[in-house]
């Protein structure tokens, strides 16, 4: 497969999802760039069906990799705004504090809940995540639902 070709289709989903991880604009292009480098490498032994996953695990480890280096994550406040076409300024002001509280609860979560839910909520599918953590599908499933159970958990204390 041609790597211009894998950039073009899997550059924003990876980026996305370093974003989410690192919560840094600049970090995650340099992290996703780093990644598509280290990826084009062994890029023609993986199988068309899981460049995704292979790219994902990629950017996972680079990114655990520069937080050990760095000793730190990069967290700013939310770096991008997104249009969520509300009816009104209250509606808005609600959903940014929801969406604000479930990534302060994702965030609590331990690792591979954490990393797990991230993965799933750029829509990752159970099998690609289980090929990046080397397990099946069924344990990526299981993980996902114990790490809900957990985030529910965690809203719910915090509605209290």
């Amino acid at each position: 497969m041609d790597i211009e070709k894998i950039y073009r289709i899997y550059f924003d989903d990876l980026y996305r999802f370093l974003l989410y991880l690192c919560k840094n604009k600049e970090v995650a292009q340099d992290i996703c760039s780093e990644s598509f480098i280290k990826a084009m490498k062994n890029i023609e032994n993986i199988e068309d069906s899981k460049v995704k996953s292979y790219l994902f695990q990629i950017g996972k480890n680079t990114y655990y990799n520069y937080y050990k280096k760095n000793n730190r994550i990069v967290l700013t406040e939310n770096t991008e705004d997104f249009d969520l076409a509300l009816e009104s300024f209250e509606k808005d002001i609600l959903e940014k504090e929801n969406l604000t509280a479930l990534e302060r609860a994702i965030n609590k979560l331990e690792n591979p809940y954490k990393d797990i839910v991230k993965l799933r909520l750029n829509d990752l599918s159970f099998k690609e995540i289980g090929e990046i953590y080397n397990k099946n599908q069924n344990w990526a499933c299981v993980v996902y639902h114990r790490a809900k159970e957990k985030l529910k958990i965690l809203l719910e204390e915090k509605n209290e």
